[in-house]
């Protein structure tokens, strides 16, 4: 019974009329043109670090090291990107940072990357413009940066102090739980009322530290992010995207304020987390300016020595300032004295230190400060750096030796105090 079955099915589908009709052309037709753009972003630096301390667990004393000079690609990027179909473009971006680096030199970021440097992705992302007439919504999918806080979604090309300011590392270690910034997520963002409105809505995956570092655990627990911004004057751009920059050459006079929030359900490292931030950016000609705050909540559960239960709810905050005027020379040099300040503040109380450490927040409080000057030879695409930059930290009651933020930490090191240093660098962009 089974097999008539079959053949007449058979017999039914091989002579229906619809299978003599013409094939089936109606593909999307691909953009004229379209074509895969590679790219190379490096960023070579020369330092000498001053003032640097490791902690002799041993004597429980911090002792000075040489100061040093060191040369290391700082940050290094291949990529590429296409745009297959009108409005559809694809960007993939591969990193092997800090090669070279001496782990022992006063610049902050993660750990030298070997003398057999490893070569790892650092973006990977569709963008789909829904309407092509315009830039109101716009489809982001894949692996990138959550929009929120104004310095992590800055390139490291585009800011004008010599390093980013750090304040992206804790925001950043807070939203996603490491220092790229990077979750696989889906995001929804455009340009509303003459591009004067820049909106994203975003929905991701941070995995955290469960399961080998692949799960928030048992409990279901995305992260939503949301920023909006309002430009007053110029707008900040003309045409969606979500990298941006600081310094426009001369050519804008406006202001952007932004605000934007975060929030998490509870996972196997705290109940929930959440953050409200605000940035601003500003534009005159010559002088620029934009800075940020972000404050950062976690609420959690620990036992005591005394086996009782205690429910907190723990604060950090972050952020800096940042300042640069364009000077022409002679019509031939173009020069920028820029100044940048970056602070973390923490809890130094030990009880609210201990609630930091239970959910892997920082305390204590930490400053940076540079200056220096940059040498635009090709806008962002090509410049030379000469800056200074100097820190300052405070443990706490947490004491000697105590890694609770960045100025006493260092991967592949451990405790320290970090000291300062003078850098001279390139940054080219092909």
């Amino acid at each position: 019974m089974n097999v008539r079955i079959i053949i007449i099915f058979a017999f039914l589908v091989i002579s229906y009329p619809a299978f003599s009709q013409k094939s089936f052309d109606n593909w999307l037709k691909k953009k004229e043109g379209a074509k895969i753009e590679p790219f190379i972003m490096l960023q070579l630096w020369s330092s000498y670090s001053i003032g640097q301390e490791t902690f002799n667990p041993d004597t429980k004393q911090y002792e000075p090291i040489d100061n040093r000079f060191n040369i290391m690609l700082r940050r290094a990027r291949l990529g590429f990107r296409t745009e297959p179909y009108n409005g559809l473009q694809f960007n993939v971006v591969g990193a092997y940072d800090l090669i070279g680096r001496d782990l022992n030199s006063a610049l902050v970021g993660g750990a030298n990357n070997g003398s057999q440097p490893a070569f790892f992705l650092w973006d990977a992302f569709f963008q789909w413009k829904v309407n092509k007439s315009n830039e109101a919504l716009n489809i982001i999918a894949g692996y990138f940066r959550p929009q929120l806080s104004r310095e992590s979604i800055t390139s490291g090309w585009a800011v004008n102090s010599m390093e980013k300011a750090m304040s992206q590392n804790y925001i950043r270690t807070h939203l996603v739980g490491t220092g790229p910034g990077r979750a696989v997520g889906l995001n929804l963002g455009g340009l509303l009322l003459n591009h004067n409105i820049n909106y994203n809505i975003g929905i991701f995956n941070p995995v955290f530290q469960s399961n080998n570092g692949n799960s928030t655990g048992k409990n279901f627990a995305p992260l939503l992010v949301g920023r909006v911004a309002f430009n007053i004057g110029e707008s900040e751009m003309e045409n969606y995207k979500i990298a941006y920059d600081i310094n426009y050459f001369n050519e804008r006079k406006g202001l952007t304020l932004a605000v934007g929030g975060a929030w998490q359900g509870k996972t196997d490292l705290f109940t929930q987390s959440y953050t409200t931030s605000v940035d601003a950016l500003m534009n005159l000609g010559a002088f620029s300016l934009d800075g940020e705050w972000n404050w950062m909540w976690r609420d959690g559960i620990r036992t005591l020595e005394n086996q009782s239960i205690r429910n907190f709810n723990y604060l950090s905050e972050t952020g800096h300032i940042r300042v640069g005027y364009n000077i022409i020379l002679d019509n031939k040099f173009f020069i920028e004295p820029s100044f940048m300040l970056m602070q973390f503040t923490g809890a130094k109380e030990s009880t609210k230190q201990a609630d930091a450490k239970a959910v892997s927040a920082s305390s204590g409080s930490e400053s940076t400060y540079d200056t220096g000057i940059n040498w635009y030879l090709n806008k962002k695409n090509l410049k030379i750096t000469l800056h200074y930059t100097w820190h300052d930290g405070d443990h706490g009651d947490a004491g000697d030796g105590a890694t609770v933020n960045a100025f006493f930490s260092q991967s592949g090191v451990g405790a320290i105090r970090r000291g300062d240093w003078l850098g001279l660098g390139l940054s080219a962009i092909f």
